[in-house]
């Protein structure tokens, strides 16, 4: 069993080494978005794209600053945590992306400063989440309001970070402002509320 984190939380660790190469974000030309996908098990693939297009950006340095964060995170447990999976540049060289992998949603958390959960709809609860009941379909329509009463095995995901998430199941009810690529991905740029929740089909 992993040691937890007491005094030391990275405070949004790869945002902060994107800005020590004064990165500002992608650009409204490119099609890449940073992504968070969750698997079944609730395993993190998490995509970065940040623009890269000045002469004086090191790819290596970027590399080896993240590699050091993850390193630091991962020493406060018996088994790492967290993979840097790998650091590039991408359009030409003027995108850099970065690929990692968590163990959970709560090392996501711990590591990038923002929420992530994912699990049941009790699980969630027994940790102090309230299934919103302003949640809507992809229609429009509002979720009933015993839903959750009703479905407590239904999983649900709860995040304040604004990447696309691919979800391991069919999205079926989403916070407003949410909208949908394809059943699982879904695309959380517009969204109103400060944390957002995405209901699945299973």
């Amino acid at each position: 069993m992993g040691k937890s984190i007491t005094n030391k939380t990275p405070a949004k660790a790869l945002a902060m080494v994107m800005a020590l190469l004064t990165l500002t974000g992608c650009g409204s030309g490119s099609m890449e978005v940073s992504s968070v996908t969750i698997d079944k098990e609730g395993h993190i693939s998490n995509v970065i794209y940040e623009a890269f297009d000045k002469e004086y950006y090191s790819l290596e340095e970027l590399s080896d600053m993240a590699s050091k964060e993850v390193s630091e995170y991962n020493s406060e447990y018996i088994s790492p945590k967290i993979a840097l999976d790998k650091v590039e540049t991408v359009e030409d060289g003027s995108f850099a992306r970065v690929s990692m992998n968590y163990d959970s949603a709560s090392d996501f958390s711990n590591f990038n400063d923002e929420s992530l959960f994912y699990g049941t709809i009790e699980e969630a609860e027994s940790a102090g989440f309230t299934v919103s009941a302003e949640l809507i379909d992809n229609d429009g329509v509002k979720i009933d309001g015993s839903f959750a009463k009703d479905h407590p095995d239904r999983h649900i995901i709860i995040t304040t970070d604004k990447s696309n998430i691919i979800a391991p199941f069919n999205i079926e009810y989403m916070s407003k402002g949410v909208s949908l690529s394809g059943k699982k991905e879904a695309v959380l740029s517009d969204a109103t509320a400060d944390s957002i929740q995405l209901l699945l089909s299973k």
